[in-house]
């Protein structure tokens, strides 16, 4: 997969894919602090660190982990519709999506099929939460098109999104090592600028990332990433204020 960054590689980088970082240690080498990595694969010694793990965030650091709420984020992908039945359910061919807590988005593909995402259930992605969801989010999706309600759904995938209690981005540094987290589903977006922004720090550009050093809460402990028992009794909460406003 990573043969595929031509840019990177020609800049110098060394992607290595399967290894999961295990620890990070500070170390003295030749006078100057810094980081031990070590992952599955092996380790290796670092000037700088940047954390981008988001809700895979790990026990590898662990006062990071606590700050990190994972909340699964599921999408299913129907059949292919009339070209008829497609412009009904969006005449303008736009992507959609509502306001609720629990909110859903979709659109059309290419090829006329409709996509459809969502919370669904406030769970990390395993095999059995994606299918779980898949039925859900259809029933979401009949709810919003009765007219679907005989389609078949042929694809569903899901990931887990790294959630801030406040539902910001936040940067700054913990233990020494640079992180961006919390992007709440933004991260195309956001984390393609963040991670322009903290390289340039580190390269010793002015820091005038508009993130950095602003509260950043931890969540209760049963919301916080590797504790996810109170997982399903904030999704209640958040179905409850969409059903009373």
């Amino acid at each position: 997969m990573w043969q595929d960054w031509p840019a990177a590689k020609r800049a110098g980088a060394s992607l290595f894919d399967h290894a999961r970082v295990e620890r990070v240690q500070r170390e003295s080498s030749n006078g100057q602090q810094k980081f031990r990595v070590r992952t599955t694969r092996g380790s290796l010694l670092a000037r700088e660190v940047l954390l981008a793990s988001g809700a895979y965030t790990s026990n590898a650091t662990p006062s990071l982990r606590k700050k990190i709420i994972p909340i699964g984020s599921y999408i299913i992908a129907t059949e292919v519709l009339s070209e008829d039945l497609a412009r009904e359910l969006s005449p303008m061919n736009r992507m959609i999506y509502d306001s609720k807590h629990f909110l859903y988005y979709y659109r059309l593909t290419p090829d006329n099929r409709m996509l459809f995402g969502g919370r669904a259930a406030f769970f990390p992605e395993t095999e059995n939460t994606v299918r779980q969801s898949a039925e859900i989010l259809r029933r979401g999706m009949i709810s919003v098109y009765p007219q679907l309600r005989d389609t078949k759904v042929e694809f569903v995938w899901g990931g887990t999104l790294d959630f801030a209690f406040d539902v910001m981005p936040h940067t700054g540094r913990s233990d020494g090592m640079y992180y961006s987290v919390g992007y709440a589903g933004h991260g195309v977006a956001i984390g393609t600028y963040l991670g322009t922004k903290i390289a340039g720090v580190i390269c010793g550009d002015p820091n005038d990332i508009p993130f950095e050093g602003i509260p950043f809460p931890s969540p209760p402990i049963g919301l916080r990433s590797g504790h996810t028992w109170a997982l399903p009794l904030a999704g209640a909460y958040y179905k409850f204020l969409d059903w009373v406003s």
